[in-house]
């Protein structure tokens, strides 16, 4: 069992990234990024229920730079 930020430190930063302080999301299964409100985003994750995972207002900021956006 690990905390949500020790499994982060040993994920690689290159393929998962922490979308909000629930959730880290491989980036390779990222489907859209859709604009939500307030600046923040849902990611469609391609997976067989198209899960959507949210994306907070600062780690939103992060994303777009993370993804060149």
């Amino acid at each position: 069992r690990f905390t949500l930020k020790e499994l982060e430190a040993r994920l690689s930063p290159n393929h998962f990234f922490r979308t909000h302080r629930c959730y880290i999301v491989n980036i390779k299964h990222m489907r859209e990024l859709v604009p939500y409100f307030n600046g923040t985003y849902s990611i469609i994750v391609d997976d067989q229920e198209k899960s959507e995972v949210p994306v907070s207002r600062i780690q939103s900021r992060k994303l777009k730079n993370y993804l060149g956006l």
